[in-house]
Order: C-alpha cells, then sequence, then structure tokens
C-alpha cells in the first residue's frame, strides 16, 4: 500500500508540473503574441464589422474575438445579432452603429443550410443600410463564414446593401474554381487572406494551406489587393478551429481594419 501510494504522488506531482509548464506556456505565448496589439492605437474609421461565422457555429465562435477587440480599444460598440431559423433577429448590445469601429457578431441558429445563411445575411445586411443607415461594412469570416460571405459579394442585390470595404477570410478554401465569381467583385475591395498550419500538417487539420494560398493567388491575380498571413504553430493557435482564439490573428486582423 504504501509503494502504491507513493507511486501515485509520484504521478500526480507529474502531472501538475506538466499542467503547470503548460499553463505558463500558453499565458507566455499570448502575452508574445499581445504585444503587437497592446502597442498599437486604432483609428476610427467609421465601417461597421460583421463577423460571418462557419459551419455549426455559435456565439463562442466570435464571441470572444470581438470582446477582445473591444477591450483592446479597436472599439467601442459591440453587438450581438441572433438570426433564428426563420430569420428573427434578436439584438443583444448596441442597436445603433455610431460609435468607434462598431462590430457586429452575427449567430445563426440554423448554421449548417449556408443557402439560406446567405439569405439570411443578405436581409441583415439590407436591414442594416435602410434602418440603421450602415452604408459601409467590412465582413470577417471563418471557414463556411468566409464563403457565406463570399456568395454575398459577387450574388447581384435587387435591394439597397452596404458597400463592402475590407474583406476577411480565414481558415477556408473554395472546392470550386471561383475565378468566375471574383470578376463580380469590386476592385476598390481590400482582402486579408488567414491560414493555419499546423506543425507537421499540411494546413490546420481542416483546411489545407494549398488552398489558402491558391484562394488568395485567384483574388491577386484578379488585381484585387490581398494579403496572405499563414499562422504556423502548435494546435493551441494553427487548428481550425482555434485560429480565431490565437493573439497573432487578432493582431492581424486588427492592422488591417483599423491601423
Amino acid at each position: 500500500m504504501a509503494k502504491s501510494a507513493k507511486r501515485w504522488r509520484r504521478v500526480s506531482i507529474s502531472v501538475l508540473v506538466i499542467l503547470l509548464l503548460a499553463s505558463g506556456g500558453y499565458w507566455l505565448w499570448w502575452q508574445l503574441g499581445s504585444r503587437a496589439i497592446h502597442q498599437q492605437t486604432y483609428r476610427h474609421t467609421g465601417i461597421v464589422t460583421v463577423f460571418v461565422p462557419g459551419y455549426g457555429s455559435n456565439s463562442l465562435t466570435f464571441g470572444p474575438m470581438v470582446q477582445r477587440f473591444k477591450q483592446d480599444k479597436a472599439s467601442d460598440q459591440v453587438t450581438t445579432i441572433h438570426v433564428s431559423a426563420d430569420g428573427k433577429r434578436t439584438i443583444t448590445g448596441a442597436d445603433r452603429y455610431n460609435g468607434k469601429n462598431p462590430l457586429i457578431n452575427v449567430v445563426f441558429a440554423d448554421a449548417k443550410s449556408p443557402q439560406k445563411e446567405v439569405r439570411q445575411l443578405t436581409g441583415l445586411l439590407h436591414w442594416l443600410r435602410v434602418q440603421r443607415h450602415v452604408t459601409r461594412v467590412n465582413l470577417v469570416g471563418h471557414s463556411m463564414g468566409s464563403n457565406l460571405s463570399f456568395n454575398y459579394m459577387t450574388t447581384p442585390h435587387a435591394n439597397l446593401q452596404p458597400q463592402v470595404i475590407n474583406y476577411v477570410s480565414f481558415a477556408s478554401e473554395f472546392y470550386r474554381d471561383p475565378t468566375t465569381q471574383i470578376r463580380a467583385l469590386p476592385k476598390t475591395l481590400h482582402i486579408l487572406v488567414i491560414g493555419g498550419q499546423v506543425f507537421g500538417a499540411k494546413g490546420d487539420w481542416a483546411v489545407s494551406l494549398a488552398g489558402v494560398k491558391r484562394l488568395a493567388a485567384k483574388f491577386k491575380a484578379a488585381g484585387l489587393s490581398t494579403t496572405l498571413f499563414v499562422y504556423t504553430g502548435t494546435p493551441v493557435g494553427a487548428y481550425h478551429s482555434t485560429l480565431h482564439q490565437n493573439p497573432y490573428v487578432d493582431a492581424e486582423i486588427l492592422h488591417f481594419l483599423f491601423t
């Protein structure tokens, strides 16, 4: 019994040490990644930024990111708009978008129906334009949310819509050649493409880095102002669903949109 107790004590201590080292490593990684953010001053652009999440997403996809952007003083207005399966909108936070770089986190109840989500996104942006007088927006899409944003921008609209100024696409590749659709994008659009690469892998364990680079190359070939950023690291920051919980990605998006 004494030997067994000692063995378990050693195992417990070893596990505790590993957890402490992992926690310390994560804290250091976050602090180093956040330095550029904390040293930056963000300008007031007058543009509303709309965050479009991916397949099977929820409020936690972009919720922490928009709150971090507010804490970092890039914005002073954060809103979450829940869109029900039948298109009803529930607003939490600011209902008028006249502050410093307002941020809108969109959450779709039916987050596995891309065609419906594109229609709902179109309706939401039309509502922002007509009812809230939002004339300019940025679109930030993760994974399928990037595809939704792209489909929205390349589809003709019969109703009034805001102008898209900047488009952030990350953790996304298009499996069909988007060349024809890209021609519908305005030449004034600025694009940031973000990809992840887990050490030793070909991408972020869900999307290939080659596909992300191919997408950026398509935008550039069409004459669009395009920046490519690739984060390479451990799954903690480079995995498909952790890229939006990564201070280095935060810094790239903040710099692209607000400096």
